[in-house]
């Protein structure tokens, strides 16, 4: 399988190597290009290079792990080297792209990543959500300083703004996740705003209402809990659910029962979904033009 990255930080170098040792257990062997606007070389690609020209395709897959505000523009000009497509989360900075900028990419395999969906307690709630929720609460809160023990976390993409920064951004998973569960909202109320002392440029914490026609939920996203918490609280007729993605459990809150779920490699299971996909030509359950409803919500605004 040949496949060229765009991007080869780490979260680029993550799914190469994610990518390599599964099609090794398939018996499979992974060619891996990946186009560096630095130049040099990494460990997890078989080839680098430094210009587009120098591009070797087609390629069975495309991986877009630059910058988020490179997205877009990438996308569209690899649209002729590859026959399928992995993005990055978020899909792009912005969701005002043109009406027909995805129609090449609609009839070929197309994937932005969500690892939060093969959480093994999303899994659960998707396969066994109480029949009656009536609202629901999702947290993701932690301390931006803390993320990347070595860096400064003040010269890091999530600091700056212009280059995709900022929780309604950087923490889109909550709001994905949440319309993989309860599906698109009637309305969307945001509140954003830098709030904390991070010497930062972008926004440090977002609260959103969606309203449905039976049930409320409040999503709240900050860079500035010390103590780092995700979570989904669900309240629902008969009980109340507090569902931890960190400790990996589900709590019943009246009965005390919880359920604790093994950890797993999401990351690689995406992986891996991701390779299904291309080998039965089959349609992923989050493709462009699903990544892009999701970002119209991030910006306060409803899915079309």
């Amino acid at each position: 399988m040949k496949v060229c990255f765009f991007g080869m930080g780490s979260i680029g170098t993550r799914h190469a190597m994610n990518l390599r040792a599964l099609l090794e257990r398939r018996g499979k062997r992974a060619e891996i290009h990946a186009l560096r606007s630095s130049g040099g070389t990494s460990n997890a690609v078989d080839r680098c290079f430094s210009c587009w020209k120098e591009l070797e395709s087609p390629y069975d897959a495309i991986f877009i792990t630059n910058p988020t505000s490179l997205h877009y523009e990438t996308l569209l000009r690899a649209e002729s080297l590859g026959k399928s497509f992995f993005v990055e989360k978020p899909l792009f900075l912005t969701s005002a792209v043109t009406a027909d900028a995805l129609t090449p990419f609609v009839e070929r395999t197309t994937h932005v990543a969500c690892p939060l969906r093969f959480h093994p307690v999303v899994e659960y709630l998707k396969e066994r959500m109480p029949e009656r929720v009536l609202a629901a609460r999702l947290l993701c809160s932690s301390y931006l300083p803390e993320w990347r023990k070595r860096r400064d976390y003040r010269t890091v993409y999530s600091a700056r703004r212009e280059q995709g920064g900022g929780v309604a951004l950087d923490l889109i998973h909550e709001l994905d996740y949440a319309r993989h569960l309860f599906g698109d909202p009637r309305e969307v109320i945001r509140v954003v705003g830098k709030f904390s002392r991070l010497e930062i440029d972008s926004d440090d914490a977002a609260a959103y209402i969606l309203t449905y026609a039976n049930k409320l939920v409040e999503v709240h996203l900050d860079y500035f809990g010390r103590k780092a918490r995700r979570e989904l609280e669900l309240i629902c007729e008969e009980e109340s659910y507090l569902c931890d993605l960190l400790a990996n459990n589900v709590t019943a809150l009246t009965s005390g029962e919880t359920t604790t779920f093994p950890q797993a490699n999401i990351h690689e299971q995406e992986m891996a979904y991701f390779l299904n996909l291309l080998e039965h030509g089959e349609r992923s359950f989050n493709p462009l033009e699903n990544a892009l409803e999701t970002l119209r919500i991030a910006e306060g605004g409803r899915a079309q």
